[in-house]
């Protein structure tokens, strides 16, 4: 009888390290999500200001950003689909201050430039500048962003 339910005890115990394990693996960091709502640029160069941004009144998109201070993370992607994708960045630079998060990724192929996204968010404000560029072509945006509590569905 002692034999039994010791081999049931260590059965039961290794049920619960092996549940540990798993739920470890699957845990996710505390990344906050953000709604910004985006214009162009104003100069076609990336130094609008928050007061210039204001004088804008098209609003012509609505971007999601993925920010994760323990990751040292401010995307458009989320850090958990990064990890989970085939497509991996050439090169992630990131900084966070009091007031301001930077953010400097891009994915080269061949010494080509495919994408590069260069982000920066203001902590206190929510204003948000956003470089887009591409081999081709070069996208700057000025937005507001706020902090998303829940999805949608």
């Amino acid at each position: 009888m002692k034999i039994c339910i010791g081999f049931l005890y260590l059965i039961m115990k290794i049920f619960i390290i092996t549940i540990i394990i798993l739920l470890s693996q699957h845990a996710y960091s505390d990344e906050k999500i953000f709604s910004c709502k985006m214009n162009y640029g104003i100069s076609g160069e990336n130094d609008e200001t928050d007061i210039e941004f204001k004088n804008l009144s098209n609003i012509d998109q609505t971007q999601t950003l993925y920010l994760d201070l323990e990751n040292n993370w401010l995307s458009i992607q989320s850090f958990q689909e990064y990890k989970n994708s085939k497509n991996k960045l050439s090169k992630i630079d990131f900084n966070a201050s009091d007031s301001l998060v930077f953010s400097l990724s891009f994915l080269q192929n061949e010494n080509i430039l495919v994408s590069k996204n260069i982000i920066e968010l203001d902590r206190y404000s929510g204003f948000v500048k956003h470089e887009f560029r591409t081999n081709s072509e070069t996208i700057y945006r000025t937005g507001y962003c706020k902090l998303i509590k829940k999805k949608l569905f």
